[in-house]
């Protein structure tokens, strides 16, 4: 049997922050094996081989950036399928890569073909993802972010024309599972950290830090976080809470104005600081389909206090805990024992780490190409 040609499409930069990551490890993978047919994205950050590449210079969604951003991602995500879906009939391909809302035409032009195709979600089943977001908002009596229609038909629709989808972890297997997915088509692969770039150094003095890292909004839980620290009233001790905040989530961080040990730093672009002047790391997410803040924070020595629906690799107990979604509570009363237990913070820091490392990007290319050769055959 021939190995596959692949043609994979991204709608981010090559190399860049967030799925930039991820794509760059998924290309060079697929390159170094000799699979890579083109790779298609919006900018390359990375070392790549050009001639491998359909880097995306323009964007005509740009002339609609006053839209708000649920016309106007889609639009945008929209003009690379157009893209790639046209690469696809003209150059052929044996197998297209993509990702779930950004590649309708681009299954159909590959199944057109006689393509296989693979879709990447980042996120567990749209199904449950909403049944999360409806109690969370409903409790917090806050408006829901707008999506349009035909955007939630065309990613079902992506789902159930794909051969194989690719998934982070096991906790989002499960959801599509509960969807009517059958088994056989589910393929977790796990995400990667970069070991060089996040380690186990030290710089927080005498202070007591908790760090939270992402999005803060409803999401990721960051309201109950911020209740179990109201709760706490411990000396020495700061909350930082790196992230750019939700518009609708202003209010409700409003109401934590009076506590003086809660620092916002907004995005940070690097990090890799926050991480080495912290003590422990909080991520309290309702739905995730795997963190790579949490791979990053047991890089970095730190234990973690995560949900199951984070969708982590900690070990409980071992590495961190783990504690039901919205629980102040139960996170309250972890943040405190491993303020009380510095020994505990110590070995759960060194355990994260060993068991991190088996989790390297290189760990992640090896295992993309096992699933390839597994899927396709040698």
């Amino acid at each position: 049997m021939k190995p596959p040609q692949v043609i994979y499409s991204i709608a981010t930069k090559l190399g860049g922050p967030g799925l930039g990551i991820t794509s760059y490890n998924t290309v060079k993978a697929l390159m170094e094996a000799g699979l890579l047919k083109k790779a298609v994205c919006y900018g390359n950050k990375s070392d790549i081989e050009r001639s491998k590449l359909l880097v995306l210079r323009g964007n005509p969604a740009k002339l609609l950036f006053f839209l708000p951003e649920y016309y106007y991602r889609p639009l945008r995500k929209g003009f690379l399928d157009y893209v790639t879906a046209r690469l696809i009939l003209k150059a052929g391909c044996t197998v297209f890569h993509g990702w779930n809302n950004q590649a309708l035409r681009s299954i159909k032009a590959a199944k057109k073909i006689g393509a296989s195709v693979i879709i990447e979600s980042g996120s567990i089943h749209r199904f449950s993802k909403e049944a999360i977001f409806e109690e969370e908002y409903s409790r917090f009596g806050l408006e829901r972010k707008k999506y349009l229609e035909y955007t939630r038909r065309a990613s079902l629709e992506e789902l159930a024309l794909a051969d194989y989808i690719f998934l982070i972890s096991e906790f989002a297997r499960a959801t599509f599972v509960k969807a009517g997915f059958d088994e056989k088509r589910l393929f977790v692969l796990g995400r990667g950290v970069d070991l060089h770039k996040f380690t186990p150094e030290r710089k927080n003095g005498d202070k007591f830090r908790v760090l939270f890292i992402g999005r803060i909004g409803l999401r990721k839980g960051v309201q109950y976080l911020l209740e179990a620290w109201k709760g706490l009233g411990i000396k020495d001790a700061e909350l930082l809470l790196v992230g750019d905040i939700d518009d609708n989530f202003k209010p409700i961080i409003a109401r934590y104005n009076n506590i003086d040990n809660i620092v916002f730093t907004g995005f940070l672009k690097n990090p890799e600081e926050a991480y080495r002047r912290s003590t422990i790391c909080v991520f309290p997410s309702l739905e995730e389909g795997g963190a790579k803040v949490t791979y990053e924070a047991m890089a970095a020595g730190l234990p973690l206090i995560t949900t199951e629906n984070s969708a982590s690799i900690i070990r409980d107990s071992i590495d961190g805990f783990i504690v039901p979604i919205r629980d102040s509570h139960a996170i309250r009363e972890k943040i405190l024992y491993l303020y009380e237990n510095p020994e505990e913070v110590s070995k759960m820091a060194t355990s994260a780490v060993e068991n991190v490392k088996s989790h390297s990007w290189e760990s992640y290319r090896t295992k993309l190409i096992s699933t390839y050769r597994m899927i396709f055959g040698e």
